[in-house]
């Protein structure tokens, strides 16, 4: 992987580049690699279940999304689990729960996972921690926990997110320089929300002022941003 300057003086990113059906292009770097690699498995895991864990912000709703896409299954929040779902749930053999921590649910997800398993499916799971770090307060969902497969994902690095903010940009048919992004890069947190949301913070003001996307003017769109919290 590898970042080029065009004769434009447009950076452009080497990185490769993962299409679901009916969803926007997915970019793969050493932050979310591993994540993409278990997920290329399915449904050859070793284990019926599958653990994504993060901070926030670093892609993980958007891993289960396409993964569901692709496994044809449902997605879901632990508000949407409980006895009386299970049995729809599990027929349609693939899963993903978001939230998967919620110790509300302890019991509703065990009886999931076992449906899941004894007809030959898959539950995706997803959290900010891993298992081992869940409060569980059931012996038996424990133990099917820990024998899963857990995965991590990093926040976003530098070579994800500038790749990310430019094709938020170019959806918004915006063209921005290199050192626009490198700028933006050095003083926003390292999340896709953060990111979603410097972008659409200058583009509303080079609307503004009928401004092109310049250093100064993301300057100002910051300080401008940063006065408010005060």
């Amino acid at each position: 992987m590898s970042a080029t300057i065009s004769a434009t003086g447009q950076m452009t990113l080497d990185l490769p580049v993962r299409t679901a059906r009916q969803s926007a292009d997915f970019l793969v770097t050493d932050s979310n690699a591993d994540a993409v690699a278990w997920l290329d498995q399915w449904p050859n895991w070793p284990a019926p279940a599958l653990c994504l864990y993060g901070p926030p912000g670093s892609g993980k709703s958007h891993l289960l999304h396409l993964w569901c896409e692709r496994a044809k299954g449902r997605r879901i929040t632990p508000e949407q689990l409980d006895t009386a779902t299970v049995p729809d749930l599990a027929a349609g053999g693939a899963v993903a729960l978001d939230g998967a921590d919620s110790a509300a649910m302890a019991a509703p997800l065990l009886h999931l996972y076992n449906l899941l398993a004894e007809q030959g499916g898959h539950l995706l799971l997803a959290a900010r921690t891993p298992p081992k770090q869940w409060q569980v307060p059931l012996a038996d969902l424990r133990s099917r926990l820990l024998a899963a497969p857990a995965v991590g994902i990093h926040p976003p690095d530098d070579q994800l997110l500038a790749a990310v903010m430019a094709k938020m940009f170019a959806d918004r048919q915006v063209r921005v320089g290199d050192d626009v992004l490198s700028y933006l890069m050095a003083r926003i947190e390292r999340s896709f929300a953060a990111a979603e949301d410097a972008v659409a913070r200058l583009d509303q003001a080079s609307l503004s002022g009928q401004r092109p996307i310049t250093v100064p003017l993301a300057r100002a769109a910051i300080a401008d941003d940063q006065a408010g919290l005060d």
